[in-house]
């Protein structure tokens, strides 16, 4: 059997049970009393919360190491925003689609002081090899700039300071040929003559 299609049969390691909940249309969860409908409101919640986490759960084993240098960095993980990313990416024109995972610092005001933290886990992936394929740095240097990684088949989408993000284009790290709205863009080239070999490093297997 092939690795891709052991990669499907395969069950996951971690059994996360997810709740059944019988199914209330939204007309009759309207003629409850307010009291069952705000449990059962949460009883959703909780069950969507642990759907998402399934999701993830053997994903975020094979980022232990990339999770414990982030935080050793000074990270620190937004743990209610982990899950897994809605829209997919690709390593190449001819790689495997697949969703990110997402792990972003915690954007609070204390955050902003501190950039070192925000940008750790975007450190802890380059150190460890990721290749970044999509960017969007948009609205002001305020706003935190969000940043799609891969290596190989695994994807993760973080969150980075625009201070970050020109200095991932003055290294090379982002250029003209990569996903997003970013100002590497505008250049018509890689911003670095190592940007291919990178590239094709970061989405061996």
């Amino acid at each position: 059997m092939s690795l891709t299609a052991r990669r499907f049969t395969e069950k996951p390691s971690q059994r996360i049970a997810v709740p059944k909940l019988s199914k209330v249309t939204r007309e009759e969860a309207e003629r409850l009393p307010l009291l069952e409908r705000m449990l059962l409101q949460e009883h959703q919640r909780h069950a969507y919360r642990l759907a998402d986490i399934r999701r993830v759960a053997d994903k975020l084993a094979a980022l232990a190491p990339v999770i414990r240098a982030a935080q050793a960095d000074g990270a620190s993980i937004d743990i209610e925003r982990v899950r897994e990313g809605f829209a997919s990416h690709r390593c190449g024109s001819g790689g495997r689609r697949v969703n990110a995972v997402v792990l972003a610092s915690q954007d609070t005001l204390s955050t902003w002081r501190n950039p070192k933290a925000i940008n750790a886990v975007a450190k802890a992936l380059i150190k460890d090899g990721w290749r970044v394929v999509r960017a969007d740095a948009e609205g002001s240097e305020l706003s935190l700039d969000r940043v799609i990684f891969m290596h190989g088949s695994r994807a993760v989408q973080t969150s980075c300071t625009r201070q970050w993000t020109v200095e991932a284009i003055e290294a090379g790290h982002i250029n003209a040929a990569t996903d997003g709205r970013h100002p590497a863009a505008d250049t018509g080239k890689p911003l670095n003559a190592s940007a291919e070999a990178l590239a094709r490093t970061a989405c061996a297997p």
